[in-house]
């Protein structure tokens, strides 16, 4: 009779799993609260428990580990919920939530991340290409419309326009006194933009 298969996964692999997966982890908020330019790996390997030798060895660079960081950074399905009728409404009401975090509370923030790496002539076109595949893309795949992509590329853009304008810039007319009739303009725009005309066109 053969023997059964081990599937025991060996120590050493699975210590490497979960090395890896700190250094990630301390990666993604160092990113997301500092920025790619303004973080060095040695930080991101302290946090982590580990040698900044070992950070290179599991990714390589410092631009390859943010690279993985921006890889999961952008999830469709962290916004897009429901029927692409109704996603402009209850996208604008996702926007409308609490966006800063408790400083203690140490978590991820997509929207920070993408707006620190903005600047950066590293850090800018890795996150765009990034959001391109991981949002826009998977959002012009739910549009049945003309243009999909185009259409998606627009909602994406008011997506991140609302985030720097209420959460960093703190625009007035944004507050959480007048978001309610902010929710519904942005809801209308974005709505427009998934499954409107085209303007111009009979």
């Amino acid at each position: 009779m053969a023997k059964p298969a081990n599937t025991t996964i060996p120590m050493h692999q699975r210590d490497a799993g979960e090395t890896r997966g700190r250094i990630l982890q301390a990666a993604k908020l160092h990113f997301s609260r500092q920025g790619y330019d303004h973080v060095g790996v040695r930080e991101i390997a302290g946090d982590a428990g580990v040698n900044a030798a070992l950070v290179n060895r599991y990714f390589g660079s410092k631009e390859e580990l943010f690279a993985e960081v921006a890889a999961s950074a952008f999830d469709i399905n962290d916004i897009a919920q429901g029927p692409i009728n109704g996603w402009g409404e209850h996208t604008a009401r996702f926007l409308a939530g609490p966006f800063n975090r408790d400083a203690e509370v140490l978590q991820f923030d997509p929207f920070q991340f993408l707006l620190l790496s903005a600047l950066s002539p590293v850090a800018a076109p890795i996150v765009a290409r990034h959001l391109h595949a991981n949002f826009v893309v998977a959002l012009a795949d739910r549009i049945e419309a003309a243009n999909a992509e185009l259409r998606a590329t627009l909602v994406t853009s008011y997506i991140i326009g609302f985030a720097l304008s209420r959460v960093v810039l703190k625009l007035p007319g944004l507050g959480d006194e007048d978001i309610e009739k902010a929710v519904r303009f942005l809801g209308a725009s974005i709505q427009s933009c998934l499954t409107g005309p085209i303007p111009g066109r009979a």
